[in-house]
């Protein structure tokens, strides 16, 4: 391959900045909300049956179509910026390494976790009745509350990790790659 094959062009440059723009914008999006959702925090104070009904009516409410657009799109866009920086690959290539950490502070500590982890704890809660006995509300939200916080807290870190290194991405002029010989600029 020739030196000048890895030099950009105005259209792999324009890819590479929406492929970028739009991997920050979705990862920062789901950052906040994961943050947002710490609100569970503030429901401590609240008697068993009524957290345990606020903390179902949020995972309901926060299963639509702008969520899921943003949750997985965070993903797409995480792994279209990755391939789009993978062709400039050097070694003085920051951006494709800062989106690579960006990959996996997201998708592993992020979107898996909430997967696997979040989501499951989610579904179960959903199963208690709104007239289970009292004894069985307290039991499920003691089972909850602790591990969900603990778990949304680690995915909030991570999630916002891999927003603040798209930032820097964002920030880093592109690396033009190396010159042809005998031309000038």
């Amino acid at each position: 391959m020739s030196p000048g094959a890895l030099r950009p062009t105005a259209r792999g440059s324009a890819v590479r900045a929406l492929a970028l723009a739009s991997a920050t914008l979705t990862t920062g999006l789901i950052a906040g909300v994961f943050y947002a959702v710490s609100v569970n925090l503030g429901l401590a104070a609240q008697p068993d049956a009524t957290y345990v009904a606020a903390m179902q009516a949020i995972n309901e409410m926060i299963e639509k179509p702008l969520f899921f657009a943003s949750f997985f799109g965070a993903v797409l866009f995480l792994l279209a910026a990755l391939a789009a920086h993978y062709p400039r690959l050097q070694r003085s290539s920051g951006r494709f390494w800062l989106v690579a950490l960006a990959c996996l502070l997201y998708i592993g500590g992020g979107f898996l976790l909430t997967v696997f982890v979040n989501v499951p704890m989610n579904e179960a809660l959903a199963h208690v009745a709104a007239d289970a006995p009292a004894g069985e509300v307290a039991g499920v939200r003691a089972d909850y509350e602790g591990p969900w916080n603990v778990w949304n807290g680690v995915r909030t870190v991570f999630s916002m990790l891999a927003f603040l290194t798209l930032v820097v991405a964002c920030l880093l002029r592109e690396n033009p790659g190396p010159r042809p010989e005998g031309r000038l600029r």
